[in-house]
């Protein structure tokens, strides 16, 4: 059976993807199949029950805690990770900037094991270096989709699950075809939000003032706020959004370094 590990502060979630029978009819019903009572027997719903609680788990917002002690395993698997605690609580403060949003079920020995085992690129090997925040994003962002997804999915097999069996095989109504059009849409619309966002940050998201990539932190934060009165339109709105982001993350930092000096 598929289950999350009891999440507390600084424990890492141990998420695994649905059953092949319960994946298949997600993929399908994304693809714009509809599940039929038929397809779901008893035992396929009680696999996806099961199967949602676990999601729903892994859905849960990863904590700064969360996401220090994963990093702080993976920094014995990496060349070059921070060996001092400021570097060290630098680090995990800009990968909570960047992927604090990304659920607790990412963060998992798997994903770990994703990052070591990346495959060579122009003769490099990025799994054995300590992972800027972007590529960790780029890596983890799908798992984090994929559980959505499931949580979706499962929650749509029940549905389906409860309503009483038809063994009649008819044509789709019009309506059905028009909820699978407006589903797909949706799927559509989702995805090019996001690919949207995505733009938006990699086109304002790299700003440094004065062009020192060295500003982290505090620093970072009162030199954007210096910068801010000479941006005007989509720059000054994220950067007003970053500066925001940037502050709970420092602040997440300062706890997190008072915690490793106290430990």
């Amino acid at each position: 059976m598929n289950q999350v590990s009891k999440i507390r502060p600084g424990v890492v979630a141990a998420y695994r993807p649905a059953e092949p029978t319960i994946a298949a009819l997600i993929d399908a019903r994304r693809g714009g199949m509809a599940i039929l009572p038929r397809d779901v027997t008893p035992a396929v719903a009680s696999q996806a029950r099961a199967h949602l609680a676990a999601a729903r788990l892994a859905m849960q917002a990863a904590s700064p805690g969360m996401i220090m002690a994963w990093l702080k395993k993976l920094s014995g698997m990496v060349a070059n990770a921070p060996a001092d605690k400021g570097p060290f609580a630098a680090s995990v403060e800009a990968v909570v900037e960047v992927c604090g949003d990304l659920p607790a079920g990412v963060w998992c020995p798997a994903s770990r094991q994703a990052w070591c085992r990346q495959p060579a690129v122009n003769g490099r090997l990025p799994g054995t270096f300590w992972p800027r925040p972007a590529e960790l994003y780029a890596l983890l962002r799908p798992v984090a989709d994929r559980i959505a997804h499931e949580v979706e999915g499962c929650e749509a097999i029940l549905a389906v699950a409860a309503r009483k069996p038809d063994t009649r095989r008819a044509a789709p109504t019009e309506a059905e075809r028009k909820a699978v059009a407006e589903a797909m849409r949706q799927v559509s619309a989702e995805r090019a939000a996001r690919e949207a966002e995505e733009a938006r940050v990699r086109r304002f998201g790299d700003y440094m003032p004065g062009n020192d990539a060295t500003l982290r932190g505090w620093d970072l934060v009162r030199a954007l706020e210096a910068d801010l009165p000479k941006m005007s339109g989509e720059m000054r709105g994220f950067t007003v959004e970053r500066i925001a982001v940037l502050k709970r993350a420092a602040e997440a930092a300062d706890a997190l370094l008072g915690y490793v000096k106290n430990a």
